[in-house]
C-alpha cells in the first residue's frame, strides 16, 4: 500500500514539473506584446471652415490625446477661425490662399445675408427667389482654394513627405478626394449632418427611396401622403442634380482640376467620392427617422457628452443663477452677424414679452433696445449652459451640432431653420414632440414669445426632450461619443475598408437599378409572348386553310 503510494506522489511530482516546464517554455517562445502601432493623419476641414472644422478635428484630438497617434491640420491662410486652439495636440500646415481673411469674412457673410432672409428654407426657395448668383461666390472660394492647394507645389510636397496614412476630411467640399488621390492615401469623409438623401444617395452609393425618406426641407415625415410622396420625389429630383451636382458641388470644376493636375482624370469626381473608405454622418435613431445604412456609413456624435474645461463667465453664472422662472438660451450661431438691425430688434421685442431672463450670445452684438430680462454675450459654452438647471428652452436656427447638444441635455427646442438641413432637424425635433417649428419669414414679436411660452410651460416638451436624451446617451458605446468616431477611423487604417465596402459602388447606373436585367427580362417575355402569338396564328392559318379545303370538296 506505502509502495503505491510512493509511486503515485512520484508520478505527481513528475507531472507536475513537466507542466511547469511546459509553461516556462511557452513563457519564453511567446513573443512580448509589441508596442501598437502609431499613424499619421491629414486632417483638412479649412476650405469649409467653421463649425465644420472644429468638430472634424473633435475625432483628431481623440486620436491623438487617448491612442497616440500623430495629427496634422491642413489650414487655408484665409481661414478665420481660432485653429491654434489646437495647437498643443496637432500640427499644422498651412497653404496660401488667394483669398484674404477679410475676402472669406466678405463671402461669407453674403451667404449669411441670404440665409436670415429664409430664402433657402422652401425646396424651390433658390430658384424662385433668385439668389443663386448670391451663393455661388462660396462655391466659387471653395473651387479657387482647392485648385491653389493642389497647385501649391512647396505644399504638396510637405504633404507627400509626411507619408500620412489616411486623410480625414469634411465633405462638404468635392476637393477631398482629389487631395487624396494627389497624395495616394486612402480617405475617410465626414459629413456635419445626418443623411442628406439627394447628396449621400448618390455620391455614397447609400439606399434612397422616396416612399418613406424624404427630403430634408420639405417638412414631411417618414410617413406621407400620395401627394406628399409626389412633392418629394421632384425635391428629390431638383435636389440631386441641380443644387448638388450642378450648384454646391459643380462636379465638372473639379474634374477640369483633375486634368489639370494629372490627378487620376480616369476617374470622375462624383466618381472619386465612392472611394472613401468610411463616411461618418453626425446623428443617432434616438432623432433620425428609420433608414437603411451601408456597413462603411457610421452614425456618430461630434460634439455632445464632451467634457469641457471652458468654464462659465461670472456674470453669465450670476445670471443664470438669479434665474428664479427659468432662462430662455438663444444663438443662431455665426448667421447673427448679417440679421438686419430691423430683424435683431424683433428678436428683442419678441424676448422683452417673456417672464423669463433671456441668454442671446451673437458675436456682434447689434445696437438694440433690449428688454430688462435680456443679457447679450458674444460667447458662451453651450453645451455646460445646456445643462444649467434654470436653462428652459434653446431658440436656434436649428444647426446640427446645436441640435443634437440639447437633444444630449434633454432641452426643447423651438426652432427658426434658415435651409434645408436645419429644417430636417427642426422636422425631427416636432416629430418626436420635443419643440416647436416657426418660419422666419413671417415671424412676429408675438408669435416668437408665444411659441416660447408654449414650450416652457407644458410640460410635454421636456418630458419628450428627455426621452430622447435617454435614447441618445444608451445608444452610445463609447464615452465621449465622439470617440466612436476615432474608433472607426483608427479599424479602416489598420484593415482598410474592403470588408465594409458595398459592390453597388462598383456598379453603374445601369446595372445598380437592374435596368439591364429588366430589359433582357422584358425582351424575352416579348419574345416568347411573340412565339406563342405567331404559333397561334400559324395554327389558326393552318386549321382556317385545311377547313377550307373540306368545304371545298365537299361543295365539288
Amino acid at each position: 500500500m506505502s509502495s503505491r503510494l510512493v509511486t503515485f506522489l512520484c508520478l505527481l511530482l513528475t507531472s507536475l514539473e513537466v507542466i511547469s516546464a511546459m509553461g516556462g517554455s511557452d513563457a519564453k517562445d511567446s513573443p512580448a506584446e509589441s508596442p501598437s502601432e502609431k499613424f499619421k493623419f491629414l486632417y483638412f476641414g479649412s476650405i469649409i471652415g467653421g463649425s465644420h472644422y472644429s468638430a472634424l478635428c473633435k475625432s483628431g484630438r481623440e486620436l491623438v490625446r487617448r491612442h497616440g497617434h500623430k495629427v496634422v491640420s491642413l489650414i487655408s491662410s484665409s481661414n478665420t477661425i481660432d485653429w491654434q486652439k489646437d495647437g498643443d495636440l496637432f500640427s499644422f500646415v498651412v497653404f496660401s490662399s488667394s483669398y484674404t481673411k477679410r475676402d472669406r469674412a466678405e463671402v461669407m457673410e453674403s451667404v449669411s445675408a441670404v440665409l436670415v432672409t429664409g430664402a433657402l428654407a422652401p425646396v424651390f426657395g433658390p430658384v424662385i427667389s433668385g439668389v443663386w448668383n448670391d451663393l455661388s461666390g462660396v462655391a466659387e472660394m471653395w473651387l479657387r482654394e482647392c485648385d491653389v492647394l493642389l497647385g501649391d507645389a512647396k505644399t504638396m510636397d510637405i504633404l507627400r513627405e509626411e507619408r500620412f496614412d489616411m486623410l480625414v476630411a469634411d465633405d462638404t467640399v468635392p476637393c477631398s478626394p482629389l487631395l487624396a488621390q494627389a497624395l495616394e492615401i486612402p480617405f475617410v469623409l465626414n459629413s456635419f449632418m445626418s443623411v442628406v438623401p439627394t447628396k449621400h444617395g448618390p455620391w455614397t452609393g447609400l439606399p434612397i427611396d422616396p416612399s418613406y425618406i424624404p427630403e430634408r426641407s420639405l417638412g414631411f415625415t417618414d410617413r406621407m401622403t400620395f401627394f406628399q410622396r409626389v412633392q418629394n420625389v421632384l425635391a428629390h429630383t431638383y435636389y440631386g442634380f441641380y443644387h448638388y451636382r450642378l450648384g454646391l458641388a459643380n462636379f465638372d470644376s473639379y474634374d477640369a482640376l483633375k486634368i489639370k493636375y494629372n490627378i487620376r482624370p480616369d476617374i470622375s469626381t462624383f466618381e472619386s467620392h465612392k472611394q472613401a473608405l468610411l463616411l461618418l454622418l453626425h446623428g443617432s435613431f434616438a432623432l433620425e427617422f428609420p433608414r437603411p445604412l451601408l456597413p462603411n456609413t457610421v452614425h456618430v456624435l461630434h460634439t455632445p457628452g464632451l467634457s469641457s474645461n471652458q468654464t462659465i463667465e461670472d456674470d453669465v453664472a450670476e445670471f443664470l443663477g438669479a434665474a428664479t422662472d427659468g432662462i430662455v438660451l438663444f444663438s443662431f450661431g455665426t448667421f447673427a452677424r448679417s440679421m438686419r438691425s430691423e430683424q435683431a430688434q424683433m428678436f428683442a421685442d419678441g424676448f422683452a414679452m417673456l417672464p423669463y431672463r433671456v441668454l442671446w450670445q451673437t458675436s456682434t452684438p447689434p445696437k438694440l433696445q433690449l428688454g430688462q430680462n435680456t443679457k447679450l454675450v458674444k460667447w458662451l459654452p453651450l453645451p455646460t449652459v445646456m445643462e444649467h438647471p434654470s436653462v428652459k428652452v434653446f431658440v436656434s436656427q436649428c444647426g446640427a451640432y446645436g441640435t443634437y447638444e440639447a437633444m444630449w441635455a434633454g432641452l426643447p427646442l423651438v426652432g427658426i431653420p434658415l435651409q434645408e438641413d436645419q429644417m430636417g432637424n427642426i422636422d425631427r425635433i416636432v416629430n418626436r414632440g420635443a419643440g416647436l417649428s416657426l418660419d422666419i419669414t413671417t415671424l412676429t414679436p408675438e408669435i416668437l414669445s408665444q411659441a416660447i411660452h408654449e414650450v416652457v410651460s407644458e410640460p410635454k416638451y421636456r418630458e419628450n426632450a428627455r426621452r430622447v436624451s435617454l435614447i441618445l446617451r444608451d445608444l452610445q458605446t463609447s464615452s465621449p461619443p465622439v470617440e466612436t468616431a476615432a474608433q472607426w477611423i483608427l479599424h479602416v487604417t489598420k484593415f482598410g475598408g474592403e470588408h465594409l465596402r458595398p459592390a453597388i459602388h462598383d456598379l453603374s447606373y445601369i446595372q445598380r437599378n437592374l435596368l439591364d436585367v429588366y430589359l433582357f427580362l422584358f425582351v424575352v417575355s416579348a419574345s416568347m409572348m411573340a412565339l406563342v402569338i405567331t404559333s397561334c396564328y400559324c395554327c389558326c392559318c393552318k386549321r382556317t386553310r385545311r377547313n377550307g379545303s373540306k368545304d371545298h370538296v365537299k361543295h365539288e
